[in-house]
């Protein structure tokens, strides 16, 4: 990683962390003048450094791997879907968006199914659905300890968002992961089964004694499909990439009688409710590019 990132930005002054140590920092004009706008995971050059103040200046901002707009983040190497077996209610179609916005992103997708101790059939059964789409999947129970070394393990040295519904217990993972309490938890509304917001603005937090970052956002609704071609939305679904055996060329694998994923579906490698909420976005994204010129 390089030496100085942006981990916090509020109000025009900007949190950098160089050598492990916080600065807080101003951008120069230039970048106004360009119209850029550093943000969290950005890699930066700083000057003017004081050390008794520890403030800094911003000279220059390096080029960004990725970008995502909400949370408004760059430099993103993993996306941590954080879900509830349970309550709240998992919104699968989410999950699905959010996998797909990874991978177009060029960012490793991870499901983290925490509090385990609600269902733990449900956990399995969720792990079931995505077992053949991500090469990480989690089961956590904040509260007793299940999983957390697993997912450390899993965010050495790389730059991981947090992503989920509210409720779902990502500030309490966040809390065990750091093994302090930087972030406030919430409870679900009794009335509502739903979480309450705690997290109010992003936060970039250097991982214990292990290089790497973890970034809790009050926004999940990261999706970004507005670019991806319908024909092309089979390339983010693994159980579908990269498989060659469809006898009808450019398929979309919505509707064709013999396509191939009949065959996936029958052998249990692309399951019935990942296919549909395939079959849902791919309309979706083919009526908005309809719709795109109108």
């Amino acid at each position: 990683m390089r030496e100085a990132v942006i981990v916090k930005g509020v109000g025009g002054l900007y949190t950098v962390r160089k050598d492990g140590k916080p600065y807080v920092c101003r951008a120069r004009g230039i970048f106004r003048k360009e119209a850029l706008t550093p943000i969290i995971g950005d890699y930066v050059e700083i000057s003017e450094i004081d050390e008794e103040k520890m403030e800094a200046v911003i000279d220059e901002v390096f080029e960004r791997r990725n970008k995502l707009v909400r949370p408004s983040v760059a430099n993103v190497d993993q996306l941590a879907i954080v879900i509830a077996p349970i309550f709240p209610k998992p919104d699968f179609l989410l999950i699905d968006r959010l996998i797909i916005t990874a991978l177009y992103k060029g960012i490793t997708p991870i499901l983290v199914i925490n509090k385990s101790d609600q269902d733990r059939l449900a956990c399995d059964e969720i792990r079931k659905e995505y077992k053949h789409a991500l090469q990480s999947i989690v089961i956590t129970c904040a509260i007793t300890g299940e999983g957390i070394e697993e997912l450390k393990s899993l965010l050495e040295d790389k730059i991981t968002v947090m992503c989920g519904q509210s409720g779902v217990g990502k500030s309490t993972i966040l809390n065990s992961i750091l093994e302090t309490q930087v972030m406030e938890t919430g409870d679900i509304s009794d009335k509502t089964k739903r979480g309450k917001h705690t997290t109010r603005h992003s936060e970039m937090f250097s991982l214990k004694e292990m290089d790497g970052y973890v970034i809790d956002s009050p926004g999940f609704s990261m999706y970004e499909l507005g670019e991806i071609a319908p024909i092309e939305l089979q390339k983010y679904y693994p159980e579908l990439d990269g498989k060659t055996f469809c006898k009808f060329q450019d398929c979309s694998h919505t509707k064709e009688l013999g396509c191939m994923v009949d065959e996936l579906i029958e052998n249990g490698l692309f399951p019935e409710g990942r296919y549909d909420r395939y079959k849902y976005i791919y309309e979706e994204i083919k009526e908005k590019e309809l719709n795109k010129y109108k």
